[in-house]
């Protein structure tokens, strides 16, 4: 498995018409999630979902301005699988199996460990220069980044975790800021099939010196798309949420894009609304997810999720 020179036969690469149309979508929706961002509101019609973005958001501002490089990946796949200490890499090669709903459905042989040791930052090192050089567009060189990590398996657990866990955080590093808010675990599984073949044909031909990217790559940006418009349905969702709901209801929430925090009387204040009605609406927005509740009695307080 020899990646030297020409290692990833991205000259063989054939840029097709449904690729071009997938990646399209997918960054006409960054553009738009640019534009959402500014507006709090917009984000807090994804509850739960905000919550879990924001939180991982400061995760990769910790590494944003970070090499890519073996350090990097080591430290991440310890805080991922929640390792005390920077992980090591693996000392024996286990293979690579691929869940649907808990069972496996196939599984794939992967890089030995003196292999990983030595090719590894390789990959590391031609991904970061990758993203400098803007050569290759961004989404093209994260498919191609975790279909050979997913070949090496560099550590003896939680390879396919980190690999997903990477996809984000290499999308954020790219600018796709909305890829936070939607995980691949489902999605992966959903079309876990479609994920074994393809896998398994890229990495055949790439352990040929062969490599054929073709159905890996139409595969990945298909996954991409999935994301983004499961990401843009829940929105729809909640926006039709918000036109349906009470116009206190509505004022509230506009409160929050200039607040971090409102206790009652500060509510009250600002909307001129009555104390028993606020009540009921900031109970149905904290039931809702849309706003969290802290405190008790006259400490109580409200914040953003």
């Amino acid at each position: 498995m020899a990646i030297v020179g020409h290692m990833l036969g991205l000259q063989h690469v054939k840029i097709t018409s449904e690729m071009l149309k997938l990646v399209s979508e997918v960054d006409e929706f960054k553009g738009a999630w640019r534009a959402m961002e500014n507006h709090t509101t917009s984000l807090q019609l994804l509850g739960d979902v905000s919550s879990f973005g924001r939180n991982f958001k400061e995760i990769a501002n910790s590494w944003h301005d970070q090499p890519l490089d073996v350090d990097l990946l080591c430290r991440l796949h310890a805080a991922f699988t929640g390792a005390k200490q920077v992980s090591l890499y693996k000392e024996k090669s286990v293979p690579l199996d691929i869940l649907k709903d808990d069972e496996i459905i196939g599984s794939l042989n992967v890089a030995s460990p003196a292999e990983v040791r030595s090719l590894m930052p390789r990959l590391m090192s031609w991904t970061e220069k990758a993203f400098e050089e803007k050569e290759f567009h961004p989404l093209f060189i994260i498919a191609i980044f975790t279909a050979v990590y997913l070949q090496f398996c560099p550590f003896e657990k939680g390879n396919q975790k980190l690999a997903r866990m990477l996809i984000i955080l290499l999308m954020f590093k790219a600018g796709y800021s909305y890829a936070p808010y939607a995980t691949l675990d489902d999605i992966l599984n959903e079309h876990a099939d479609e994920y074994y073949k393809a896998l398994e044909h890229t990495q055949k031909t790439l352990a040929a010196g062969k490599v054929d990217w073709d159905i890996w790559l139409e595969f990945f940006f298909k996954i991409l798309k999935a994301q983004k418009d499961k990401l843009q349905e829940r929105i729809e969702k909640g926006s039709a949420e918000i036109i349906n709901m009470p116009i206190l209801s509505t004022k509230i929430l506009k409160l929050f894009d200039k607040h971090d925090r409102l206790n009652m009387k500060e509510i009250e204040r600002l909307t001129r609304g009555k104390r028993s009605t606020l009540k009921l609406r900031l109970g149905e927005l904290v039931e809702g997810g849309y706003i969290v509740r802290h405190g008790k009695a006259r400490a109580t307080w409200y914040s953003k999720v």
